[in-house]
């Protein structure tokens, strides 16, 4: 008997002391509140980086590949844009996440060409402005409490082009090679494809509903372009397929709802 009440009288002995004087024993510390779960909503605005792949076929007319511009392809800079976007959390971890990627200008040449005042290897098309808008599934993988929250995600996204008038040089070259006689008009088709991101938002304090953000998304942006030009009695044009495929870096602050 005493071998089974020594260790009791010692066990309850240390549960007073650590009740303290008046015997109440204090309740466990509360988990932090969740950052991230089901029904949160977050906005964002920031800046984004659009450097495309800008992989390209031979220009060609009517099919028949010119000796001027064999070898050539499209040289595109890249430019420095806005973004804003809009997430909901399905269910815990798993989120939607609307993208807008507002329009760059990027700077365009015909690079390796080879006719029209020679030495010169380029000829100038003026700018290519884009706006694009995707539609992301993301995975949140760590914590609902962890005020780092990285995420990626999968999705589609639309790229949305405008037709531009190209420079006086390039003009010139039309007008003499192939008898143009007005402006032309580059146009590159609008077009779907699939896009993947990867993201990371870290909260500004446990208690803050503010964020910052920094994401890089892929977009497969596969498309065709044409050199339009009036001709007498028709319009006439050259084309190539273009693989435009942008990365995107966007960095940007956000609020949680």
């Amino acid at each position: 008997m005493t071998r089974i009440l020594t260790p009791l009288g010692f066990a309850v002995a240390s549960a007073a002391a650590s009740a303290g004087g008046s015997g109440y024993v204090p309740a466990p510390a509360a988990a932090p509140a969740p950052v991230y779960e089901a029904g949160t909503a977050v906005i964002r605005i920031g800046a984004s980086h659009v450097d495309p792949d800008e992989d390209s076929d031979e220009l060609n007319f009517a099919g028949v590949f010119l000796p001027d511009f064999e070898g050539s392809d499209y040289s595109i800079d890249s430019d420095t844009t806005w973004n804003f976007s809009a997430t909901y959390f399905l269910v815990d971890h798993f989120a939607a996440e609307f993208v807008y990627v507002g329009e760059s200008d990027h700077d365009t040449d015909v690079d390796g060409f080879l006719g029209f005042f020679p030495p010169e290897t380029k000829l100038h098309l003026d700018d290519i402005e884009r706006r694009s808008s995707s539609l992301y599934l993301n995975w949140f993988p760590v914590c609902k409490e962890s005020w780092v929250q990285p995420y990626v995600g999968v999705g589609i996204g639309y790229t949305d082009f405008d037709d531009k008038d190209v420079g006086v040089v390039a003009d010139a070259y039309f007008a003499d090679t192939f008898g143009a006689i007005g402006p032309a008009t580059l146009h590159v088709k609008d077009t779907w494809g699939w896009t993947g991101q990867v993201g990371v938002d870290v909260m500004l304090g446990r208690e803050s509903n503010w964020l910052v953000n920094a994401a890089v998304q892929y977009m497969d942006v596969d498309t065709s372009t044409r050199l339009k030009f009036p001709v007498p009695g028709a319009v006439a044009g050259l084309r190539a397929g273009l693989d435009f495929d942008p990365w995107i870096y966007n960095l940007g602050i956000g609020y949680k709802f």
